[in-house]
């Protein structure tokens, strides 16, 4: 029952913004003349996915001018890519949805068009106008390379009747790890297959928040080296270790597990909030992540970038469509519509906004985390993705292969320091 309702709930709100939007579009005056066509490649499927098509559909109907094409180009990694690979073709899309952390190396490499001039030349929009950190996501040496998109931080999502059949307060989540290891361990004695928590990594920015949150820093301001094989990233990859080897425990567990309630608890992000919402057929609470040392989320998710070499023409209409979406009512939909956060400060201190997180605190906790949230990337590495990957596959080979964690995170910190050198 308490799944219908708020289903119901977000579809009402979903209604609402749609009747808002085609008053908008009803009400506009149009002008025919020679449409100028550009295309965007974007990165989110599911209710994302369906969010950005509907945006663009209305965008096309309001600026008859311009004839938007949007093409899924596969997941954030399958996208990024692609897109260096448009570059070397010299055949890119006019605007590029991409994750944060994997355009600086489009940006230092001068391919994406900066907006400074454009925001300053626009009346109608300003740097004031986006929530401040998620704006400087996009800001490299005094100047702003991309508009906020979908952007979120992981959540912990739990389990509200696993927590009361282990005799729990599900209104009283845990705050740090140290608390979390002992609701899992007491969730876990529920059942055989039962699991307190689900140690997910994501694309890694999970994890690299794990670390952050034991007190230890993934790499130095300078990108001069990493430094995973530091006491407290070891102490993050050891606690979590400890759990799967308690067998309190499972890592990257999946989807379907959590589904099925067999999950106590798992980090997650935010965005996964309406998917989980419309799948779990258990009580779904959502709470901040706890910390060991200082509280302290990755901040994650996705912008909208213009690429250069492109004619003006494309230009003022890619930045129409940049500005269109971002809009306080459109920033509203997406909220609604997928669970990320809204980009734009007039939507998220609107009345609506905060009626909403009256009738679903759930949807608040994103931005509660918001003071103390941080960009994956936020030294702007280059080959952020290849050295990534190193670090995934230490926390994998070392989790699942039962390895030191010590000796694994030292090994991979000189193979990702050997590929940061070549990129002097």
């Amino acid at each position: 029952m308490i799944k219908i309702k708020k289903t119901l709930l977000r579809i009402g709100w979903l209604t609402l913004f749609t009747l808002i939007v085609f008053m908008l579009i009803s009400g506009a005056g149009f002008c025919a003349r020679k449409s100028v066509k550009i295309t965007m490649w974007y990165s989110v499927g599911g209710n994302p996915r369906r969010a950005t098509e509907a945006l663009v559909k209305w965008f096309n109907k309001v600026y008859p001018e311009v004839k938007m094409k949007a093409v899924y180009s596969g997941n954030y990694e399958d996208t990024t890519q692609k897109l260096l690979a448009a570059v070397v073709a010299g055949n890119t899309p006019t605007i590029a949805h991409m994750a944060h952390c994997y355009a600086p190396q489009l940006v230092k490499k001068g391919y994406i068009q900066a907006l400074d001039d454009f925001i300053a030349k626009d009346p109608e929009v300003s740097e004031d106008d986006f929530v401040a950190s998620l704006y400087k996501t996009n800001v490299y040496q005094g100047k702003v390379y991309g508009v906020p998109y979908n952007c979120s931080n992981p959540v912990m999502y739990y389990n509200r009747d696993l927590f009361r059949k282990a005799g729990l307060n599900p209104d009283n989540p845990p705050k740090t790890w140290d608390e979390v290891y002992n609701v899992a361990k007491k969730i876990s004695k529920l059942g055989e297959g039962i699991y307190g928590y689900d140690i997910e990594r994501g694309s890694g920015w999970i994890s690299q928040g794990y670390v952050w949150q034991f007190g230890g820093e993934w790499i130095k301001p300078d990108n001069s080296k990493v430094l995973w094989d530091s006491k407290e990233s070891i102490a993050a990859l050891s606690f979590m270790k400890k759990m799967v080897d308690d067998g309190i425990a499972v890592y990257k567990g999946g989807v379907k597990l959590n589904i099925g309630g067999k999950v106590g608890m798992v980090i997650g992000s935010t965005a996964s909030l309406t998917y989980l919402e419309e799948r779990c057929p258990y009580d779904l609470g959502v709470a901040v992540q706890p910390y060991k040392v200082r509280k302290m989320v990755p901040l994650g998710g996705g912008s909208l970038y213009m690429f250069k070499n492109i004619s003006e023409a494309e230009k003022q209409a890619a930045w129409k469509f940049m500005k269109y979406v971002t809009n306080p009512i459109n920033q509203m939909f997406w909220a609604v519509s997928t669970g990320y956060m809204a980009s734009n400060k007039k939507a998220v201190n609107s009345a609506l906004m905060e009626k909403r997180f009256i009738d679903d605190p759930r949807t608040q906790v994103t931005y509660l985390q918001l003071p103390y949230s941080r960009p994956e990337d936020d030294t702007w590495l280059a080959p952020f993705l290849e050295v990534r990957d190193i670090f995934n596959d230490a926390w994998d080979r070392c989790i699942l292969n039962n390895l030191d964690p010590e000796k694994v995170l030292k090994e991979a910190t000189e193979k990702a320091n050997k590929i940061l050198q070549e990129y002097k």
